[in-house]
Protein backbone atom coordinates (compact mmCIF):
# COMPACT_ATOMS: atom_id res chain seq x y z
CA UNK A 1 0.00 0.00 0.00
CA UNK A 2 2.82 2.35 0.98
CA UNK A 3 4.11 1.29 -1.88
CA UNK A 4 1.20 2.32 -4.33
CA UNK A 5 0.70 5.86 -2.63
CA UNK A 6 4.28 6.88 -2.65
CA UNK A 7 5.92 5.64 -6.08
CA UNK A 8 9.36 5.76 -6.66
CA UNK A 9 10.60 8.67 -9.04
CA UNK A 10 12.52 8.39 -12.03
CA UNK A 11 15.43 10.45 -11.77
CA UNK A 12 17.10 9.71 -14.94
CA UNK A 13 17.06 12.16 -17.77
CA UNK A 14 15.09 10.69 -21.05
CA UNK A 15 17.32 9.32 -23.69
CA UNK A 16 16.23 11.61 -26.41
CA UNK A 17 17.54 14.77 -24.09
CA UNK A 18 19.95 16.70 -25.69
CA UNK A 19 23.31 16.66 -23.95
CA UNK A 20 23.21 20.75 -24.65
CA UNK A 21 19.64 21.20 -22.80
CA UNK A 22 20.68 19.08 -20.01
CA UNK A 23 23.23 21.52 -19.40
CA UNK A 24 20.93 24.08 -19.87
CA UNK A 25 18.92 23.17 -16.57
CA UNK A 26 22.23 23.57 -14.22
CA UNK A 27 23.38 26.79 -15.81
CA UNK A 28 22.76 28.59 -12.54
CA UNK A 29 25.08 26.77 -10.49
CA UNK A 30 27.49 27.47 -13.32
CA UNK A 31 29.49 30.88 -12.17
CA UNK A 32 29.72 33.98 -14.33
CA UNK A 33 32.92 34.12 -15.22
CA UNK A 34 32.94 30.42 -16.59
CA UNK A 35 29.53 31.51 -18.37
CA UNK A 36 31.71 34.33 -19.88
CA UNK A 37 34.63 31.53 -20.49
CA UNK A 38 32.26 29.70 -22.35
CA UNK A 39 30.25 32.56 -24.15
CA UNK A 40 34.55 33.60 -25.06
CA UNK A 41 35.09 30.02 -26.69
CA UNK A 42 32.15 30.39 -29.12
CA UNK A 43 32.97 33.66 -30.68
CA UNK A 44 35.39 31.92 -33.21
CA UNK A 45 37.02 34.91 -34.36
CA UNK A 46 37.76 36.01 -30.98
CA UNK A 47 39.83 32.79 -30.39
CA UNK A 48 41.81 32.50 -33.22
CA UNK A 49 42.78 36.71 -32.57
CA UNK A 50 43.87 35.87 -29.31
CA UNK A 51 46.41 32.77 -30.59
CA UNK A 52 47.51 35.33 -33.33
CA UNK A 53 48.09 38.36 -31.29
CA UNK A 54 49.66 35.81 -28.53
CA UNK A 55 52.00 34.38 -31.04
CA UNK A 56 53.16 38.42 -31.69
CA UNK A 57 53.37 39.02 -28.38
CA UNK A 58 54.85 36.54 -26.97
CA UNK A 59 57.28 37.00 -30.21
CA UNK A 60 57.70 40.91 -29.52
CA UNK A 61 58.20 40.16 -25.45
CA UNK A 62 61.38 38.02 -26.46
CA UNK A 63 62.66 39.79 -29.11
CA UNK A 64 66.30 39.96 -27.83
CA UNK A 65 66.50 36.20 -28.05
CA UNK A 66 64.07 35.59 -30.98
CA UNK A 67 65.57 38.13 -33.14
CA UNK A 68 68.37 36.89 -35.65
CA UNK A 69 70.16 40.45 -34.93
CA UNK A 70 70.37 43.31 -32.73
CA UNK A 71 67.76 46.46 -33.12
CA UNK A 72 70.38 48.75 -34.48
CA UNK A 73 72.83 46.10 -35.90
CA UNK A 74 74.39 47.60 -39.28
CA UNK A 75 75.66 45.22 -41.57
CA UNK A 76 76.99 48.53 -44.13
CA UNK A 77 75.75 49.84 -47.30
CA UNK A 78 76.37 46.84 -49.46
CA UNK A 79 74.25 44.91 -47.72
CA UNK A 80 71.59 47.70 -47.87
CA UNK A 81 67.89 47.28 -49.39
CA UNK A 82 68.62 43.22 -49.78
CA UNK A 83 65.42 41.74 -50.68
CA UNK A 84 63.31 39.20 -48.19
CA UNK A 85 66.61 35.84 -48.54
CA UNK A 86 68.09 33.63 -46.04
CA UNK A 87 70.26 36.16 -44.26
CA UNK A 88 67.46 38.80 -43.63
CA UNK A 89 64.24 37.06 -43.47
CA UNK A 90 62.24 40.39 -44.54
CA UNK A 91 64.85 42.05 -46.22
CA UNK A 92 67.03 45.10 -44.86
CA UNK A 93 67.00 48.78 -44.74
CA UNK A 94 69.24 51.24 -46.35
CA UNK A 95 72.37 51.34 -43.67
CA UNK A 96 71.66 47.15 -44.24
CA UNK A 97 69.47 46.61 -40.61
CA UNK A 98 67.54 43.64 -40.63
CA UNK A 99 63.66 44.47 -41.31
CA UNK A 100 62.75 41.41 -38.78
CA UNK A 101 64.63 42.32 -35.79
CA UNK A 102 63.74 46.13 -36.02
CA UNK A 103 60.12 44.76 -36.42
CA UNK A 104 60.39 42.42 -33.12
CA UNK A 105 62.37 45.79 -31.43
CA UNK A 106 59.59 48.07 -32.38
CA UNK A 107 56.76 45.82 -31.25
CA UNK A 108 57.48 46.21 -27.76
CA UNK A 109 57.42 50.18 -28.40
CA UNK A 110 54.12 50.07 -29.99
CA UNK A 111 52.49 47.39 -27.63
CA UNK A 112 54.00 49.48 -24.49
CA UNK A 113 52.09 52.84 -25.94
CA UNK A 114 48.89 50.87 -27.03
CA UNK A 115 48.68 48.81 -23.22
CA UNK A 116 49.98 51.81 -21.25
CA UNK A 117 47.75 54.60 -23.27
CA UNK A 118 44.79 51.95 -22.55
CA UNK A 119 45.53 51.79 -18.85
CA UNK A 120 45.56 55.40 -18.26
CA UNK A 121 42.57 56.49 -20.67
CA UNK A 122 40.69 53.96 -18.74
CA UNK A 123 41.59 55.00 -15.15
CA UNK A 124 40.54 58.37 -16.26
CA UNK A 125 38.04 57.50 -18.03
CA UNK A 126 36.42 55.36 -15.19
CA UNK A 127 36.82 58.28 -12.09
CA UNK A 128 35.31 60.65 -14.55
CA UNK A 129 32.44 58.25 -15.87
CA UNK A 130 31.53 57.31 -12.21
CA UNK A 131 31.59 60.81 -10.60
CA UNK A 132 29.58 62.23 -13.42
CA UNK A 133 26.77 59.60 -13.22
CA UNK A 134 27.05 58.75 -9.41
CA UNK A 135 26.63 62.44 -8.43
CA UNK A 136 24.60 63.94 -11.89
CA UNK A 137 23.34 67.58 -11.30
CA UNK A 138 25.28 70.68 -11.92
CA UNK A 139 28.82 68.10 -11.66
CA UNK A 140 27.48 65.44 -14.13
CA UNK A 141 26.45 68.61 -16.51
CA UNK A 142 30.20 70.39 -16.35
CA UNK A 143 31.83 66.82 -16.17
CA UNK A 144 30.42 65.89 -19.41
CA UNK A 145 30.44 69.50 -21.11
CA UNK A 146 34.06 69.05 -20.37
CA UNK A 147 34.26 65.51 -22.19
CA UNK A 148 31.77 67.09 -25.22
CA UNK A 149 35.02 69.88 -25.51
CA UNK A 150 37.31 66.73 -25.81
CA UNK A 151 35.32 64.84 -28.05
CA UNK A 152 34.56 68.05 -30.64
CA UNK A 153 37.89 69.36 -30.87
CA UNK A 154 39.50 67.71 -34.41
CA UNK A 155 41.71 64.90 -33.05
CA UNK A 156 44.84 65.12 -35.26
CA UNK A 157 44.96 68.95 -34.45
CA UNK A 158 45.15 67.71 -30.56
CA UNK A 159 47.90 65.38 -31.33
CA UNK A 160 50.21 67.81 -33.09
CA UNK A 161 49.82 70.62 -30.75
CA UNK A 162 50.20 68.30 -27.88
CA UNK A 163 52.96 66.77 -29.24
CA UNK A 164 54.76 70.12 -30.23
CA UNK A 165 54.43 71.86 -27.03
CA UNK A 166 57.12 70.03 -25.16
CA UNK A 167 59.72 71.32 -27.81
CA UNK A 168 59.20 74.92 -26.72
CA UNK A 169 57.76 74.66 -23.53
CA UNK A 170 59.92 73.99 -20.46
CA UNK A 171 56.45 72.80 -18.25
CA UNK A 172 54.91 70.55 -21.26
CA UNK A 173 58.83 68.83 -20.94
CA UNK A 174 58.28 68.44 -17.25
CA UNK A 175 54.99 67.30 -17.28
CA UNK A 176 54.42 65.20 -20.27
CA UNK A 177 58.06 63.90 -21.16
CA UNK A 178 60.51 64.76 -23.71
CA UNK A 179 59.52 64.81 -27.32
CA UNK A 180 59.52 61.71 -29.13
CA UNK A 181 59.63 59.66 -25.50
CA UNK A 182 57.35 57.10 -24.71
CA UNK A 183 55.96 59.22 -22.01
CA UNK A 184 54.84 61.69 -24.41
CA UNK A 185 53.25 59.66 -26.45
CA UNK A 186 51.22 57.52 -23.71
CA UNK A 187 50.28 61.24 -21.77
CA UNK A 188 49.11 62.59 -25.77
CA UNK A 189 47.12 59.38 -26.80
CA UNK A 190 45.42 59.04 -22.75
CA UNK A 191 44.32 62.74 -23.27
CA UNK A 192 42.33 62.24 -26.85
CA UNK A 193 41.26 58.45 -25.77
CA UNK A 194 39.87 58.76 -22.24
CA UNK A 195 36.68 60.14 -23.37
CA UNK A 196 35.14 57.11 -24.59
CA UNK A 197 35.44 55.28 -21.48
CA UNK A 198 33.58 57.62 -19.21
CA UNK A 199 30.57 58.73 -21.33
CA UNK A 200 30.53 54.45 -21.57
CA UNK A 201 30.87 54.03 -17.96
CA UNK A 202 28.28 57.39 -16.97
CA UNK A 203 25.92 55.54 -19.05
CA UNK A 204 26.47 52.40 -17.37
CA UNK A 205 26.25 54.42 -13.73
CA UNK A 206 22.96 56.39 -14.33
CA UNK A 207 21.31 52.47 -15.00
CA UNK A 208 22.98 50.45 -12.04
CA UNK A 209 22.49 53.36 -9.00
CA UNK A 210 19.03 53.45 -9.87
CA UNK A 211 18.78 49.33 -8.86
CA UNK A 212 17.52 48.64 -5.17
CA UNK A 213 20.09 47.03 -3.86
CA UNK A 214 21.87 50.76 -4.33
CA UNK A 215 19.45 51.90 -2.49
CA UNK A 216 19.78 49.44 0.13
CA UNK A 217 23.35 50.29 0.69
CA UNK A 218 22.12 53.98 0.87
CA UNK A 219 19.83 53.19 3.55
CA UNK A 220 21.75 51.73 5.89
CA UNK A 221 24.02 54.34 5.91
CA UNK A 222 26.93 53.58 3.49
CA UNK A 223 29.13 56.10 1.93
CA UNK A 224 29.66 57.46 -1.64
CA UNK A 225 32.93 56.28 -2.07
CA UNK A 226 31.72 52.75 -0.13
CA UNK A 227 28.61 52.61 -2.87
CA UNK A 228 30.85 53.47 -6.06
CA UNK A 229 33.84 51.35 -4.97
CA UNK A 230 32.28 48.17 -4.13
CA UNK A 231 29.05 47.94 -6.26
CA UNK A 232 29.02 50.35 -9.04
CA UNK A 233 32.26 50.41 -10.64
CA UNK A 234 32.28 45.96 -9.94
CA UNK A 235 29.52 45.80 -11.95
CA UNK A 236 30.93 47.89 -15.08
CA UNK A 237 34.34 45.98 -15.20
CA UNK A 238 33.04 44.20 -18.76
CA UNK A 239 32.23 47.46 -20.04
CA UNK A 240 35.74 49.34 -18.95
CA UNK A 241 37.75 46.06 -20.08
CA UNK A 242 35.89 46.13 -23.28
CA UNK A 243 36.42 50.00 -23.71
CA UNK A 244 40.18 49.67 -22.72
CA UNK A 245 40.92 46.87 -25.69
CA UNK A 246 39.47 48.90 -28.22
CA UNK A 247 41.47 51.99 -26.89
CA UNK A 248 44.83 49.71 -27.54
CA UNK A 249 43.62 49.36 -30.93
CA UNK A 250 43.40 52.92 -31.38
CA UNK A 251 46.54 53.54 -29.44
CA UNK A 252 48.83 51.68 -31.40
CA UNK A 253 47.32 53.53 -34.93
CA UNK A 254 47.54 56.80 -33.51
CA UNK A 255 51.33 56.05 -32.51
CA UNK A 256 51.92 54.58 -36.06
CA UNK A 257 50.27 57.75 -37.56
CA UNK A 258 52.23 60.53 -35.68
CA UNK A 259 55.06 58.73 -36.27
CA UNK A 260 54.41 58.40 -40.36
CA UNK A 261 54.43 62.26 -39.97
CA UNK A 262 57.23 62.37 -37.78
CA UNK A 263 55.27 63.67 -34.77
CA UNK A 264 55.86 60.15 -32.83
CA UNK A 265 58.27 58.09 -31.13
CA UNK A 266 61.87 59.06 -31.74
CA UNK A 267 63.13 58.22 -35.28
CA UNK A 268 66.28 56.91 -33.96
CA UNK A 269 64.25 54.00 -32.06
CA UNK A 270 62.12 51.51 -33.75
CA UNK A 271 58.51 51.15 -33.27
CA UNK A 272 56.26 49.91 -36.18
CA UNK A 273 55.62 53.97 -36.68
CA UNK A 274 58.81 54.76 -37.11
CA UNK A 275 59.35 51.62 -39.53
CA UNK A 276 56.47 53.20 -41.71
CA UNK A 277 57.79 56.86 -41.44
CA UNK A 278 61.53 55.60 -42.38
CA UNK A 279 60.20 53.39 -45.16
CA UNK A 280 57.63 56.21 -47.09
CA UNK A 281 60.71 57.64 -49.42
CA UNK A 282 61.42 54.49 -50.51
CA UNK A 283 57.75 53.06 -51.74
CA UNK A 284 58.42 54.37 -55.50
CA UNK A 285 61.71 52.87 -55.43
CA UNK A 286 60.55 49.24 -55.48
CA UNK A 287 61.65 48.46 -51.99
CA UNK A 288 58.32 47.09 -51.38
CA UNK A 289 59.17 44.92 -48.02
CA UNK A 290 60.46 47.82 -46.32
CA UNK A 291 56.56 49.33 -46.39
CA UNK A 292 54.67 45.97 -46.57
CA UNK A 293 55.76 43.91 -43.03
CA UNK A 294 55.29 46.88 -40.93
CA UNK A 295 51.97 47.21 -42.44
CA UNK A 296 50.88 43.81 -42.49
CA UNK A 297 52.13 43.27 -38.78
CA UNK A 298 50.70 46.78 -37.59
CA UNK A 299 47.13 45.72 -39.46
CA UNK A 300 47.37 42.54 -38.32
CA UNK A 301 47.87 43.28 -34.16
CA UNK A 302 44.87 45.84 -34.93
CA UNK A 303 42.57 43.34 -36.25
CA UNK A 304 43.36 41.28 -33.35
CA UNK A 305 42.59 43.53 -30.61
CA UNK A 306 39.15 44.72 -32.36
CA UNK A 307 38.45 41.00 -32.47
CA UNK A 308 39.05 39.88 -28.85
CA UNK A 309 37.04 43.23 -28.14
CA UNK A 310 34.08 42.04 -30.03
CA UNK A 311 34.16 38.74 -28.10
CA UNK A 312 35.15 39.95 -24.71
CA UNK A 313 32.06 42.62 -25.63
CA UNK A 314 29.63 39.37 -26.27
CA UNK A 315 31.20 37.13 -23.42
CA UNK A 316 30.28 39.83 -20.35
CA UNK A 317 26.87 40.43 -21.60
CA UNK A 318 24.54 37.68 -20.33
CA UNK A 319 22.01 38.42 -22.61
CA UNK A 320 23.61 36.85 -25.42
CA UNK A 321 22.64 33.49 -23.79
CA UNK A 322 19.11 35.00 -23.91
CA UNK A 323 19.14 35.43 -27.30
CA UNK A 324 20.39 32.07 -28.59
Amino acid sequence: MADTLNPPIDTTLPAEVDLDEAEGLVAESVSPTRMALRRYRRHKPAMIATIVLGIVSLAVLFAPWVAPYGENEIFGAKEGFQSPNSKFWFGSDSLGRDLLSRMLYGGRVSMLVGIASALSAGIVGTIIGSIAGFRGGRIDNTLMRFTDVFIGLPLLVILIIMRQLPETQDWARIAFGEPGSIRLMVTIISLVTWVTTARLIRGQILSIKEKEYIESARAIGASDWHIISRHLVPNTIGTIVVAMTFIVAAAIGLEATLSYFGLGIDPLRASWGTLLASSGNYISSGYWWLVLFPSLILLITIMCVNFIGDGLRDALDPRQDLQK
